[in-house]
């Protein structure tokens, strides 16, 4: 055999190889959804009064809504797992429990969100109010203070005072006092009630956004939140994947929340079916998937 002949036959096998090579690659690999993800329990704050077991519990049911129409799971916790899964505490549950301990009634309701807004109103008005009042309290401290300081500094710089001036410098000065420490509790109490004026507004908008309702505004609150799911967000970023879940009102929504975000690790898209778990708003507890939920799995997964 020539030299070119074994070129040849060389490049010809090479080439055989190759083919063979790719076609093991295609029939062999996987499509989407028939590789098991897997995710871990991350930061649990237990502000939540939610054990660890009680959460891993949740997610373990959100992740069978997907499998169970496949007959198989898709998800399975593992402890390396490649999705990351936070309970995060912030201002929402917060404000959400601040005005629970005070007897605000709470759910995700047009009848709540219509007495919330009435009660928000009143609370506007009450605050108004109040800061006027105060602003007047401190001008009028202000310049009794200022006329104190200049009668003072007067006797001070003209010798001895009489015993009829001391004593009502000194009844002055305790009234000062007084006043001042009212004008603290005032304070005080306006700062109180701003808060619960922008818990207000939080818990307001929560309930706005899952029912699809206007937003309100109050200083700069109404612009913490978006108009899209916001109980929970999945994200993957350099490599890394990571669902946080940060507000829900009972057991059923916590796992609706999840599945939704689950569905997001599977690359599934927001449904423009309001009962689906896809859809980007919340508007129902079942935590089984819809059709149009089905629908999009099997497309998913077909691919």
């Amino acid at each position: 055999m020539t030299r070119i002949s074994k070129i040849i036959s060389w490049k010809f096998f090479f080439l055989i190889s190759l083919l063979i090579m790719l076609c093991f690659i295609f029939l062999w690999s996987s499509k989407p959804c028939e590789d098991t993800l897997t995710y871990r329990i991350g930061k649990v704050d237990d502000r939540f009064d939610l054990s660890r077991q009680e959460f891993a519990l949740a997610v373990k049911m959100a992740a069978a809504m997907w499998g169970k129409p496949l007959g198989r799971n898709i998800f399975r916790e593992d402890f390396r797992g490649a999705i990351e899964i936070n309970l995060v505490y912030d201002y929402r549950q917060e404000a959400l429990d601040k005005l629970r301990k005070i007897n605000f009634k709470i759910d995700n309701t047009k009848n709540s969100y219509d007495d919330l807004k009435a009660r928000l109103e009143k609370l506007k008005a009450e605050h108004d109010q109040k800061s006027a009042l105060l602003s007047n309290d401190f001008n009028s401290h202000n310049l009794r203070m200022s006329t104190f300081n200049k009668n003072v500094e007067y006797w001070n710089r003209n010798g001895r005072m009489m015993e009829s001036v001391h004593k009502s410098l000194m009844q002055e000065k305790d009234e000062l006092n007084s006043l001042q420490e009212k004008l603290k509790r005032g304070q005080d109490d306006l700062r109180r009630l701003t808060d619960t004026i922008n818990d207000l507004v939080v818990v307001i908008n929560e309930i706005a956004t899952n029912i699809n309702l206007d937003l309100v505004k109050y200083q700069n609150t109404g612009d913490s939140l978006g108009r899209e799911f916001c109980e929970g967000f999945y994200e993957s970023r350099n490599g890394k994947q990571t669902i946080n879940i940060y507000q829900f009102d009972n057991n059923k929504r916590l796992i609706r929340v999840l599945a939704h975000e689950l569905g997001h690790a599977l690359k599934l898209n927001h449904s423009a079916d309001p009962s689906a778990v896809m859809y980007r708003l919340i508007q129902s507890e079942a935590i089984e998937l819809s059709p149009d939920d089905f629908s999009a799995l099997q497309n998913r997964c077909n691919n």
